[in-house]
């Protein structure tokens, strides 16, 4: 226990240093590194190194502790039950497509965004392979760090504190334009919301099994393509609905720890 605490805090302590460390040189010498190596932007190799930190991290340790914990985490690919996969794909189109509905005129989503600009995005681009989010974080966040922050702690604190973390990580990236797109003054709206997703996927992560696929890979996903459809930018609305939804989960179905497929 103690040792795998040690190894917890180290993930945090390097993830944040790699993805802080070169966001923030950019920042502080921005001329010099852009004229040597390019901007700051997505998909250059400065944004990969930072936004890839949490799974590069998540994988050296995981290593570090042998080829059987390499080979566990990486059988977490499979997508665990047909409830929490379906849960994990249809949840948040189904948040948008009723918000969509329900919210008076003027509100910017339509449904077109999310019955056929979504899918249309994900299905037939390159969007999966492009966005780099999913694999950069999720071997980290989902792969590495929540099973063992539930050997401390219950579902709804470890999926809690990771979105707290999670948040917290993201905040360098708001000071780079096009990286984020909510505005850096709805970031309480952003915690609440980042927070709310981490806590559906603590929720998939234990009721399927520990599988990655549904816990971190399809969800993280899913929300990137609705952000570049426009169909999600959690905004308040968002962030409440999103919040609701994973609080009601956890109250109307809570995870039960012997069904956590432990890492």
């Amino acid at each position: 226990m103690a040792g795998g605490g040690r190894h917890l805090w180290l993930f945090f302590v390097l993830t944040f240093t790699i993805s802080w460390g070169v966001g923030g040189l950019w920042l502080l010498f921005p001329k010099p590194l852009s004229d040597l190596f390019g901007p700051f932007a997505y998909g250059s190799p400065a944004y990969l190194v930072a936004a890839c930190a949490p799974s590069l991290v998540g994988l050296g340790l995981t290593l570090t502790e042998g080829r059987a914990s390499l080979v566990a985490l990486l059988r977490r690919l499979m997508p665990g039950t047909a409830v929490t996969l379906t849960v994990a794909v249809l949840a948040l189109p189904a948040l948008a497509l009723a918000l969509s509905l329900a919210m008076p005129r003027g509100w910017p989503v339509k449904p077109d965004a999310v019955l056929v600009a979504t899918p249309m995005l994900l299905l037939t681009t390159a969007q999966i392979v492009r966005n780099i989010s999913p694999l950069g974080e999720e071997f980290g966040w989902r792969g590495y760090a929540l099973p063992r922050m539930l050997e401390r702690w219950s579902p709804l604190l470890a999926g809690t504190i990771l979105g707290l973390v999670w948040t917290l990580w993201h905040v360098p990236a708001f000071l780079f334009s096009g990286i984020v797109v909510t505005p850096l003054a709805d970031i309480g709206w952003y915690a609440l919301g980042t927070t709310a997703l981490s806590l559906l996927m603590t929720w998939l992560h234990v009721r399927g099994r520990g599988s990655l696929l549904v816990a971190g890979l399809i969800p993280h996903a899913m929300i990137n393509a609705m952000g570049a459809t426009g169909a999600w930018v959690t905004r308040p609305a968002e962030a409440v609905a999103l919040t609701i939804f994973s609080l009601a989960l956890f109250v109307f179905w809570p995870p039960m720890p012997k069904d956590q497929e432990r890492a």
